[in-house]
């Protein structure tokens, strides 16, 4: 039986891609520092080890034999691409959760740099310049992690995922709706007429591209994207349908109001998945609308538990007050 290790093996990516992996005859370790393991993981056999992957020991330790693939959904910069690297002879290949934020336009500007906003192709292919690796933001650093797993010993699938999205989410973008239709709120400001387009991701899509790379070692980045990536207007509709609310968008004209989705000027930002598509015959398993219907259920009871977002870049966001100020200036 092949054994996978899953470094971050209980969150968000982890809990999916041990769902997947295990239901598809690997023998599954999940790596966290709690140990605790997401519900439905132990019926199916997956172990819990309990490792800080910042101790190289730790995870050795955590590793135990060896594994003939070690994914890695929390790794960012040249630190944790040398310390994977440095697990040739221990692990067989590496599947490593990069970001499609590494992608820069043609005058190398990239989503979290400075000065105007990307201008970036569409969709966006893989052979796409990235952001100038470095420590300055969070694309140059993911630049700096991809570049040193591509030059290490190890095959290495890099996987660019975008607005990832499902349960077990530390920063979920759908509570910006999935809050309002719990307290009754209809009217929602959507900032560029609704028509901003940021590429999603489902779990439940990214666990099926981990599942095929798993059995297909290599080194290579790929696009991890839903099938047709919804607008914000559509994630409103769809996130609407799923809670049985009724949404009014005001749709405004430029970005009064921001949200989770939304850019510094409407450019569509959507990967192609082509190569997934030709190398592994990636076929999604589910589009956002049904996707969504998962994550609407969870937020609903992380809500319910008292759960909030305040300190993050949410809170703003969930900011009513402010919201009523703008949908009133457009009355």
């Amino acid at each position: 039986m092949p054994r996978a290790v899953l470094v971050g093996g209980t969150g968000m990516i982890g809990r999916a891609a041990a769902r997947a992996l295990a239901s598809d005859g690997w023998e599954v370790v999940a790596v966290s520092r709690s140990g605790e393991l997401p519900e439905g993981l132990e019926e199916l056999g997956v172990q819990s080890v309990v490792a800080d992957r910042a101790d190289d020991a730790q995870l050795r330790a955590a590793i135990g034999p060896g594994a003939d693939v070690l994914l890695d959904t929390v790794a960012y910069g040249r630190e944790h691409g040398e310390q994977l690297n440095a697990l040739a002879g221990l692990v067989g290949s590496l599947i490593v959760i990069s970001s499609a934020s590494v992608y820069a336009d043609d005058e190398g500007r990239a989503l979290d740099g400075e000065g105007d906003p990307p201008s970036m192709p569409v969709p966006i292919l893989e052979t796409q310049r990235t952001a100038e690796p470095g420590d300055a933001t969070y694309s140059t650093r993911k630049a700096e992690l991809e570049q040193t797993l591509l030059a290490g010993p190890l095959p290495a699938t890099l996987l660019r995922a975008c607005a990832i999205h499902g349960p077990g989410a530390k920063m979920p973008r759908e509570i910006f709706f999935v809050k309002r239709a719990v307290d009754g709120r209809r009217r929602v400001a959507l900032a560029w007429n609704g028509e901003s387009r940021f590429h999603t991701t489902s779990v439940a899509n990214l666990a099926e591209l981990i599942r095929l790379a798993a059995a297909n070692p290599a080194d290579r980045p790929l696009n991890a994207g839903d099938p047709d990536p919804p607008t914000t207007l559509g994630i409103c509709r769809a996130i609407g349908e799923a809670m049985g609310h009724e949404f009014e968008p005001v749709l405004l004209p430029r970005d009064e109001y921001d949200n989770p989705w939304g850019a510094p000027e409407p450019k569509p930002f959507v990967v192609s998945m082509a190569a997934a598509e030709q190398e592994l015959g990636f076929r999604p398993v589910i589009g956002y609308p049904e996707a969504v219907r998962e994550t609407c259920a969870w937020l609903v009871g992380e809500l319910e538990n008292g759960r909030n977002w305040d300190g993050t870049y949410l809170e703003g966001m969930l900011d009513y007050a402010a919201e009523d100020e703008v949908l009133a200036s457009q009355s």
